[in-house]
């Protein structure tokens, strides 16, 4: 088959190995001049030195991102264990808490038990035992994650100082708003998974390394190549790109996010229409820079993931600690990767900025993912949308490579992961 794929992120990669391996004539097509992927990877000096490093830090463990951890296996990428610790303060107060078991807070030795440690403590400990009986029982999908919370009868304390910052900033990367409306299973599922004792992992060579494995054999990569039209025929694909040129295909894949991929459907269909526009996205700005302002108040009390609150606790920045990530980074100037940005970093110390998009999870994105399976299921199908959104779960990584398993599996190609 001659298979056309729209997007090189995790999702269109992965499908251009997946069909290329299966002997599928493949071409990639990308707006960018570079992988998406590794499309805000950066490269810059320190003291005479060159260092790379992702944007934004990808973190995974096994037990949460399965399918992307056999896909890494499969072509070799390697990975390794990450420093797991962690802080807690208020924007300009002393940490709260510093942990050093990444999401399973453990009060240092000769810290002193407040009021508010002893409820998040508490809190952490009846939510590993209750959501999973919760779960059991059959917990709906249409109970929000703010519903469930006050129904419970969590602590603010446990929501506003631990479970909020951590969802907000590392797990589902999204506003409280987006958290409020969030599915209650769909982060109690991903949350058990997160309280294991499964080592948290980085991709040793990061994101460049994992596009050249991927993309390897793929003779076809139209770079700097804007798809702007997408209609199927009877027999194919008609593909039409800004510069005018008309391409067919058996299939075509469109892995971009779902709201562009709306944009260039010449006539899509009323449930297309409906799917597509079913999932939204929050802005997720990413600052990469060297303001100690952005990090916690006492340098000696630094983790590798420092989580700083607004003071109204309505909002959480997270600042990495990029030479903890980079552990072969020799240097002794902090770099840091600041997520959601409470506070401006100064203009001196910037080294690079973003603006990405994340989906987000809620009652109509759901009902947005039966479409889509409706959509998939329909005999003499040719375009097949793939991506973070396109699978259950928290939008990942690992849902994007779910979301082509699917797909790979309607055509029958063999998976063999």
């Amino acid at each position: 088959m001659k298979i056309g794929i729209i997007g090189t992120g995790i999702a269109g990669l992965s499908a251009a190995w997946l069909f290329n391996r299966a002997g599928h004539r493949v071409t990639l097509y990308e707006k960018h001049h570079t992988l998406g992927m590794d499309a805000h990877s950066i490269t810059f000096e320190q003291k005479g030195v060159a260092l790379r490093t992702d944007v934004p830090p990808r973190i995974f463990n096994v037990t949460q991102w399965p399918n992307l951890l056999n896909l890494y296996r499969e072509v070799g990428v390697a990975f390794d264990p990450i420093d797991p610790s962690q802080s807690f303060c208020l924007i300009g107060q002393p940490n709260f808490l510093n942990v050093d078991v990444a999401y399973q807070p453990q009060v240092p030795d000769g810290s002193e038990i407040t009021e508010q440690l002893n409820q998040i403590m508490n809190d952490i400990a009846r939510l590993a035992l209750g959501a999973s009986q919760d779960l059991a029982d059959g917990l709906s999908a249409q109970t929000t994650l703010a519903d469930y919370l006050q129904r419970q009868d969590y602590s603010q304390a446990f929501i506003t100082d631990f479970l909020y910052p951590i969802l907000a900033s590392t797990v589902c990367t999204c506003s409280y708003d987006s958290l409020n409306a969030y599915p209650a299973p769909v982060i109690l599922e991903t949350l058990l998974n997160l309280f294991g004792s499964q080592p948290l992992l980085r991709t040793k060579y990061g994101a460049q390394d994992v596009v050249r494995r991927l993309s390897r054999g793929i003779d076809d990569i139209r770079y700097g190549t804007e798809v702007c039209a997408l209609e199927p025929t009877p027999s194919d694909v008609r593909l039409e790109t800004t510069q005018g040129k008309v391409e067919t295909f058996d299939h075509l894949i469109v892995a971009t996010q779902a709201n562009q991929a709306l944009d260039i459907l010449s006539n899509p269909s009323e449930t297309e229409c409906k799917m597509l526009s079913s999932f939204s996205y929050d802005d997720v700005p990413i600052i990469v820079h060297q303001d100690s302002a952005l990090m916690p108040v006492k340098r000696k009390k630094w983790a590798h993931i420092n989580l700083l609150i607004a003071p109204d606790r309505r909002a959480t920045m997270c600042s990495v600690l990029m030479n903890r990530f980079n552990p072969d980074w020799q240097i002794d100037q902090p770099i840091i990767q600041t997520i959601n940005p409470l506070i401006e970093p100064q203009p001196e110390t910037i080294i690079a900025q973003y603006n990405l998009q994340r989906p987000v999870v809620n009652e109509q994105s759901l009902a947005g993912l039966d479409l889509l399976k409706l959509l998939h299921q329909k005999a003499g199908r040719r375009i097949w949308f793939c991506g973070s959104y396109a699978a259950e779960g928290v939008p990942l990584l690992e849902s994007a490579v779910l979301s082509v398993l699917r797909v790979a599996n309607r055509l029958l190609v063999p998976i063999g992961m």
